[in-house]
């Protein structure tokens, strides 16, 4: 059994993806055993699992690319690799409908000045939260 799926990353978070000289790409492909095809042009991801699925871990790749699109460092979306931390998303616009002043006004209070709100929700709840788009 093999594994193949597409992701539809921001141009802008391309470069995080690869790194210098393909180094996130590269730990990404060993360490879950996977092969990563990028195409920078439209921001599309495609991950295929090397030989059998239980010899590899796909999901966690997917994770991992999904938290670096997402605005996470390479070094936090690593993280992931662990069994006991996992990646949720929450669209705001579930909360905020829509209006992009109230998406704003969110994410302005989520930060805080000058990030502050957010490093004490990370510190309170032992998580890692990243507000992008």
């Amino acid at each position: 059994m093999s594994f193949q799926r597409n992701l539809k990353l921001p141009l802008d978070r391309i470069g995080v993806l690869v790194g210098r000289n393909g180094a996130v790409k590269s730990e990404i492909e060993s360490r879950c055993n996977v092969t990563l095809s990028i195409d920078s042009k439209i921001g599309e991801v495609t991950i295929d699992s090397k030989g059998d699925i239980s010899q590899s871990q796909p999901f966690k790749a997917v994770d991992i690319i999904t938290a670096i699109g997402r605005g996470f460092s390479p070094q936090r979306a690593f993280s992931l690799l662990s069994d006991d931390i996992v990646l949720h998303v929450v669209d705001l616009r579930d909360y905020a409908g829509k209006s992009s002043s109230s998406l704003e006004r969110i994410k302005g209070r989520i930060i805080g000045l000058g990030g502050k709100s957010r490093r004490f929700i990370e510190e309170l709840t032992n998580t890692y939260i990243s507000v992008f788009g």
